[in-house]
């Protein structure tokens, strides 16, 4: 079933409408779940999609977070990122955009963050709430116009965020630096006390346009490996290994992309001082 995947689209381009169902359905809810109280005031989020891009902002990805409960499908969170269509320029390998959550199951309000799409290696980061915050708009009042006001504010701040990722570029990690940082990337998905994930499968460049060691280029491939799965994860009572998997749920990528980039301010900071 396509709404229990978390999918990505390859070419990047704008989605039309029947690419959006297909990978995310609950952008098209009709109505809200039947546990919302009254208050809630139930706007689909293909009208917010829709608002955007008059606004110029064109959506280039979508997902969705599996559900296991069959009356939450075509409810379920789901996760939008927008580019601007004129404004928006490319930095060098990265593309500014606006990261959009919502859900109609009670699960989450409307939240928009700013994100960064790094070409080279297909990565769609989304920065902490430490250095711009995450717009939030619940569903009462006028959803639409708080959503479009939320976007322009984030837009207005991304500059903060490239201007922290040049910093991170000019930053060179050491070796024994480098696997601090996986250190703690790691335990932001995985459970020391329960598997084992080598550093150094963590640091291993999958292209060589990643063989550099500044602290904007390891995030980034940390980032790949948490997110996208791939590497061996040991268990430590059977001993079984077996290759992560790609984060499908939402929340979850939300939640570590966050945390991946806090930790990269901090080890930042660190070098910096």
């Amino acid at each position: 079933m396509f709404n229990n995947r978390f999918y990505n689209t390859m070419n990047q381009g704008p989605l039309e409408n029947d690419a959006l169902r297909r990978l995310a359905p609950s952008v098209f809810a009709e109505a809200k779940h039947v546990s919302r109280a009254e208050t809630y005031k139930f706007i689909p989020t293909i009208n917010i999609v829709d608002a955007l891009r008059k606004e110029g902002f064109l959506p280039v990805f979508a997902s969705e977070s599996r559900t296991r409960s069959e009356d939450k499908k075509g409810f379920a969170k789901h996760l939008i990122r927008f580019r601007q269509h004129d404004g928006f320029s490319s930095v060098g390998e990265v593309k500014p955009e606006i990261v959009l959550v919502n859900s109609h199951d009670g699960t989450s309000s409307y939240q928009l963050s700013a994100g960064l799409y790094r070409l080279i290696c297909s990565n769609g980061m989304i920065v902490s709430d430490g250095q711009i915050d995450c717009v939030r708009v619940r569903h009462s009042g006028n959803v639409v116009d708080n959503v479009i006001e939320g976007t322009y504010r984030i837009v207005t701040e991304t500059p903060k965020a490239i201007e922290h990722m040049d910093a991170m570029r000019g930053l060179m990690l050491t070796r024994a630096e480098q696997g601090i940082f996986a250190e703690a990337a790691k335990g932001l998905r995985w459970d020391g006390e329960e598997v084992s994930v080598n550093n150094a499968d963590l640091l291993r460049p999958r292209r060589t346009a990643d063989q550099s060691a500044d602290l904007w280029t390891t995030f980034n491939v940390l980032q790949e490996k948490v997110l996208k799965g791939g590497v061996s994860v040991q268990n430590l009572n059977t001993k079984n290994s077996q290759r992560a998997r790609e984060v499908k749920s939402v929340t979850e990528n939300v939640r570590l992309n966050k945390a991946l980039w806090t930790l990269a301010e901090e080890m930042k900071k660190l070098k910096a001082a």
